[in-house]
């Protein structure tokens, strides 16, 4: 987290790449050392809580052998958010630098602020991730709040950008081929319930279109029922 703290450490001869705490300074600081979440927790001379990451014997969390694959993704430092805003914050995760990964968040009280499941690459020790304030008032997030877990994905997975297919021009055109393939109306079509999204004629063509095009045509792929159609809201 960019802090930097002075202390007198305890020495091993031989050990002289490994720093040991002094157990006077870890008692004076009411310091908690938390190996599950390879945390160090201590209060400064102000009160204020102080969360440093630390590693055993130089294996990062997400190493850790016999434990699940994560980490916690902390605040790297306050963030003020406006009213009605797009910002990109930066998060501290124990993971090396160049690991890919999915941050998904964590739930939260705060409803008026939308952090999406984010697919980033480790760079300095930190990602970056979207928060949306969707509500008529300012928030503050501070430094080294807990917002979600980081998951590195695995050599063998493929990570599918966004190119723009499900641009709404380009989703036109596709409704707009399979119209002039469709096979006729479905029975009881004006009676299709699309959810919330059939209520605009946009998303209504869409889906219309969809079954009439794969009704019962596909090989492996059940016939769609008539009178229902469900689509994501």
């Amino acid at each position: 987290y960019q802090q930097r703290i002075t202390i007198d450490a305890l020495l091993v001869e031989g050990q002289g790449d490994e720093l040991l705490i002094g157990e006077d300074w870890m008692v004076e600081r009411q310091v908690k050392m938390d190996f599950g979440s390879r945390e160090l927790k201590y209060l400064d001379v102000t009160g204020q809580k102080v969360i440093l990451p630390f590693t055993c014997h130089g294996v990062s969390t997400l190493q850790q052998a016999g434990q699940e694959r994560r980490a916690v993704v902390r605040l790297a430092k306050t963030v003020k958010l406006a009213t009605n805003t797009r910002s990109v914050v930066q998060m501290k995760v124990d993971a090396e630098d160049g690991t890919t990964g999915v941050f998904l968040p964590k739930p939260t009280s705060k409803r008026h602020l939308l952090i999406a499941p984010t697919v980033d690459t480790v760079k300095d020790g930190m990602v970056s991730v979207v928060v949306l304030n969707v509500e008529g008032r300012r928030e503050k997030l501070p430094a080294r709040e807990a917002l979600g877990t980081w998951i590195p994905t695995d050599a063998d997975m493929e990570i599918l950008s966004l190119n723009g297919e499900l641009e709404r021009d380009r989703v036109a055109k596709w409704v707009a081929a399979l119209k002039k393939d469709d096979a006729g109306p479905l029975q009881d079509e004006d009676k299709l319930d699309i959810g919330h999204g059939g209520r605009r004629q946009g998303p209504r063509d869409c889906i219309t279109a969809a079954v009439r095009r794969h009704r019962g045509k596909e090989a492996g792929v059940p016939a769609a029922r008539e009178g229902e159609c469900g689509a994501p809201h």
